[in-house]
């Protein structure tokens, strides 16, 4: 009769919502202008725990005992600006194209989930932090 059907995953769903965002045609001046206002948007988010962190290390110093703390922290605050980076791109090309239904089936949500544990900006991201936490300790 009824077939057991389970709903995908919030990875799964993230990363099929994310590639239909990516075979979306949208104008060039909305996409560029949706990715440099989801940058600004992801940045005032972020940036305020990023200067407290700054200030922490401004205060305490490079102590080697809670350096590798300081730069997991930096690595979890790149990953949500990239969540929120993608989240406000996608719900900024759907407020400006409310006629395209393919847009506006998109939940950003699921790509704000799947961008957070993305796994190769991830570890980008944490070969850079560490890349340059390194330069920063050999000073």
């Amino acid at each position: 009769m009824f077939k057991n059907y389970k709903e995908p995953n919030f990875w799964i769903r993230g990363k099929l919502e994310q590639r239909k965002f990516y075979d979306i045609k949208l104008n060039t001046k909305t996409s560029i202008i949706t990715f440099i206002a989801g940058l600004l948007f992801g940045a005032v988010i972020i940036l305020p725990f990023g200067l407290m962190l700054f200030q922490f290390i401004m205060i305490f110093g490079y102590n080697l005992s809670i350096f590798v703390l300081y730069l997991t922290i930096i690595w979890i605050l790149m990953m949500l600006f990239n969540g929120f980076s993608n989240y406000f791109t996608v719900k900024l090309a759907q407020a400006y194209n409310k006629d395209m239904n393919t847009l506006q089936e998109l939940e950003p949500r699921y790509i704000f989930f799947y961008q957070i544990l993305n796994f190769g900006f991830g570890l980008f991201s944490l070969f850079i932090i560490v890349f340059f936490g390194i330069q920063l300790i050999n000073r």
